[in-house]
């Protein structure tokens, strides 16, 4: 039976984030989506992530150079990267709710689970499944705050609980990539110049093994520059990169977010059902 393991170190930064778990459970919370009282996530807001993936490669358009024929990866989504779902994220990532990562990661988890038997998605080989998170910046290692890293364990769980990897192969996540310095910003970019700005970006610490698929994981999907430096990096590493999930993706043009769930309290059952992931 397929089982995920993680590749990453161990983090200095555990203490702090047990204490800000410790403290998550004893202090009031509001929903970080659209601020329902008394709970960290709540229902309406934790249904916007879906467990069904989505295709959300055509709407970026960094997933290919000028003059590919078409994305160099397909990419799948489990939310629109807007209204609530933007709340839950950003709360996850720059101010590190260990309650909202914990929502975000079960619905990640269960995501996962369906998504490896989209059959797009070809995790066919002869070695491991690896989940690969995109690589963060040197800020947000020191201070152990790794999303995608998280993210791609959850990942690698739902897809080693799926039963689309036959057995014998193990699913594992792994800390394959870092990035490279000395680039421009992309503010002020054009697509072609963001292109080849990033095209470079991402260096392979060690190639997966012989045989083994490489799926990516990142928690937002934007233009796509990130996942197409990753993807390209990987190849040249002589890995084969299957496709990539990502928690949330940035809508395109004309398509209108739900709108937020009315703010209220959320009674005590409501709350349970909100904390309760196992």
């Amino acid at each position: 039976m397929a089982r995920p393991s993680s590749g990453r170190p161990a983090s200095s930064a555990r203490p702090a984030r047990a204490l800000a778990e410790a403290l998550a459970l004893v202090l009031p919370a509001d929903c970080a989506g659209c601020g329902a009282w008394d709970v960290a996530v709540c229902p309406a807001c934790r249904e916007l992530v879906s467990h069904t993936p989505v295709r959300s490669d055509r709407d970026a358009p960094m997933l290919s150079l000028p003059g590919d024929a078409g994305p160099l990866l397909p990419v799948w989504s489990l939310a629109d990267y807007a209204g609530p779902v933007r709340g839950l994220v950003v709360a996850w990532k720059r101010t590190g709710r260990a309650d909202v990562a914990r929502v975000l990661l079960e619905r990640a988890a269960h995501g996962a689970r369906v998504w490896a038997h989209d059959p797009e998605l070809v995790l066919d080989g002869a070695g491991d499944v690896v989940v690969v998170p995109a690589p963060s910046g040197l800020r947000r290692r020191l201070r152990g705050a790794l999303v995608a890293g998280d993210l791609a364990d959850a990942v690698a769980a739902g897809v080693a609980a799926s039963g689309a990897v036959a057995p014998g192969r193990a699913v594992r996540s792994a800390d394959l990539l870092r990035r490279r310095g000395g680039r421009r910003h992309q503010s002020g970019l054009g697509v072609r110049a963001r292109a080849r700005n990033r095209g470079d970006a991402v260096r392979v610490l060690t190639g997966p093994g012989p045989g083994d698929v490489v799926v990516l994981v990142d928690d937002v999907l934007t233009t796509g520059s990130t996942l197409a430096a990753c993807a390209r990096a990987l190849a040249a590493a002589g890995a084969r990169v299957a496709g990539a999930l990502v928690l949330a993706a940035t809508p395109p043009p004309g398509r209108t977010p739900p709108p937020p769930p009315a703010r209220r309290r959320v009674g005590p059952a409501s709350q349970v059902s909100g904390a309760n992931l196992d």
